[in-house]
C-alpha cells in the first residue's frame, strides 16, 4: 500500500468512520457495496442489511458510541485498501482497533475488517 493519507480509499474509510461515530446511519448504508462483506472478532457479516442491522452489526455497536470520540492515530492507503488504526469510546469503555477497507470498482466499501482489537480498557 502506498503511504498516502490523502488516497481515495483512505478518505472514504476515515469518512465512514465519523459517519458511525456520529450516528449518521444513512451515510453509512450509502458508503457500502450491495454484497459488502465484514470480518470482526464478534461477528462475520454479508449484506447491507446484515452489516448494519445484525445482532452484532454496526448499528447495534454505533448507537453505544458517544459521539465526536473518535480518535485516528494512524491511516495509510490507496486508491482501492486502506488501513487505520483508531479508538472510540462509549460511556465506560474505550475500543482501540485497526481496520481494513477495500473498495470497489465503484468507490464503496466491498470488505471491511477488523484486524486488530484490544479489549476495552475503562474510561
Amino acid at each position: 500500500m502506498a503511504n498516502s493519507k490523502d488516497s481515495r480509499a483512505v478518505a472514504l474509510a476515515r469518512a465512514h468512520l465519523e459517519a458511525w461515530t456520529n450516528h449518521d446511519f444513512d451515510t453509512v448504508r450509502d458508503n457500502l457495496a450491495d454484497g459488502v462483506q465484514f470480518f470482526s472478532p464478534a461477528a462475520n457479516l454479508t449484506g447491507i442489511d446484515e452489516y448494519m442491522d445484525a445482532p452484532r452489526g454496526l448499528t447495534q455497536f454505533a448507537r453505544q458510541v458517544v459521539p465526536a470520540s473518535l480518535r485516528i492515530f494512524a491511516a495509510v492507503g490507496d486508491e482501492r485498501n486502506a488501513l487505520i488504526m483508531y479508538e472510540v469510546s462509549t460511556a465506560t469503555k474505550v475500543f482501540p482497533s485497526a481496520q481494513t477497507w477495500l473498495l470497489d470498482e465503484h468507490g464503496k466499501i466491498k470488505v471491511e475488517r477488523i484486524v486488530s482489537y484490544m479489549a476495552p480498557r475503562d474510561v
